[in-house]
């Protein structure tokens, strides 16, 4: 990378695994942005381009949204613009904000990424039969069949159920305690669930909370950087993208299983090929570890899309631990705020909440908050990298952000 990018503020609503009947889309959007404005210690005429995200589950036109949403912020005229990409889509916008600061036109662009399933987003029912829009659901791609062909993972790796139980629970709890802690969580301040009552949860409690909620980031070039934090009056330490993967393949299922749509230019005969090996993942990861020049053994935390057995598929394409072994790892305390990799310390989409359209910024937030020692739950002592992957429409489209903390 030419342009050093720094991540100089970061803001979001809380409880994004609740509705919000009482604010509108525009209403939360302002408010996750305003909030990491401030974070940066700027003024909102600084903002000189903006990358928004929404999960693009319903029936809703592109057209008119980005005008709306800078109208909205009191910014116009700004040059905005929109990604979609299920649940990857603040990644995407994320990415795309980092190459607008690169390429030298920009100073401080707002990342935004929002959901709200009672207004803006009247289809967002058809999340459970699609995976982008009816489009996907004609066609006949659904989340239902994902979370079925997740079953291959058990099958190839002869996962035996007790273990799968045992290592669910155990995740399923550990996020749990994370969001009791966690101002931002929606489970914040409530009562820990008993095993118990994990066991009759659809994956044993790893299961997403969906619900509404914006988040937002300023990215700005390293040689604009503000680093005081003003409640605190002291210098706060500069957080770097310090690497980036991204990578789309096909929804299709069909298409999923031939082999050369499943390849890297330096790999074309992949060592693992089906929907549910992670591999288009691991190929993001690996862009992101080559680019900030890291490996899996010097990450502090990784924050990851927990969702069914999508936590283990995540841990093994970022090389945390071997393949079929995440359960094992997860068993023996891997993940815990005092194990050598934290995970997900927010509480994750299960206890944090998954408002689709900004859901994968709030990992980023928390990593930022994490790094610079400002956690607003369970702190993190070793405070260097951390990793943010996110997977949208079953591997589809995955995605992976190294942040780097320049002071450590």
């Amino acid at each position: 990378m030419g342009i050093k990018i720094q991540v100089s503020g970061v803001g979001c609503t809380s409880s994004p695994g609740s509705q919000h009947i009482g604010k509108s889309f525009k209403e939360l959007l302002v408010e996750a942005s305003y909030e990491a404005i401030e974070d940066a210690n700027i003024s909102p005429s600084m903002i000189d381009g903006a990358s928004f995200s929404y999960a693009g589950e319903g029936e809703i036109g592109h057209g008119g949204i980005v005008p709306t949403l800078v109208d909205a912020l009191g910014l116009a005229p700004l040059e905005a613009y929109i990604n979609c990409g299920n649940c990857a889509s603040a990644h995407m916008a994320f990415l795309q904000g980092c190459e607008m600061i690169e390429s030298g036109r920009y100073h401080n662009v707002l990342v935004a990424g929002f959901d709200k399933l009672t207004d803006i987003l009247p289809f967002e029912n058809y999340m459970l039969m699609s995976t982008d829009s009816l489009y996907d659901y004609n066609l006949g791609f659904s989340h239902i069949d994902a979370f079925l062909l997740q079953q291959e993972y058990i099958r190839k790796y002869k996962i035996e159920p007790a273990i799968l139980k045992e290592s669910l629970i155990k995740f399923a709890t550990l996020m749990d305690r994370y969001g009791l802690k966690n101002t931002i969580a929606s489970n914040y301040g409530s009562l820990p669930l008993p095993e118990e009552y994990l066991e009759k949860l659809p994956f044993f409690g790893n299961a997403m909370s969906a619900g509404e909620g914006a988040s937002a980031v300023i990215l700005s070039s390293l040689s604009d950087e503000i680093e005081v934090d003003e409640k605190n009056n002291k210098k706060r330490d500069t957080i770097i993208v310090a690497g980036r993967g991204y990578t789309n393949t096909s929804h299709y299922i069909p298409h999923r299983y031939n082999k050369k749509l499943l390849h890297s230019k330096t790999d074309m005969v992949p060592t693992q090929i089906g929907m549910f090996d992670g591999y288009p993942l691991e190929l993001a990861i690996k862009k992101a570890y080559n680019e900030a020049n890291i490996t899996a053994e010097q990450l502090n935390i990784i924050e990851l899309y927990d969702q069914g057995l999508n936590t283990f598929i995540s841990l093994e394409a970022a090389g945390i631990c071997s393949k079929g072994k995440a359960p094992d790892f997860i068993i023996n305390g891997g993940g815990s705020i005092n194990s050598k990799i934290a995970i997900n310390t927010d509480g994750g989409n299960i206890a944090r909440g998954h408002a689709a359209g900004g859901a994968s910024l709030y990992q980023i937030i928390e990593i930022v908050k994490q790094l610079q020692n400002r956690s607003s739950g369970e702190q993190i002592s070793n405070r260097k990298y951390g990793l943010s992957t996110v997977i949208g429409g079953a591997y589809a489209t995955t995605a992976a952000v190294i942040l780097e903390n320049k002071e450590n």
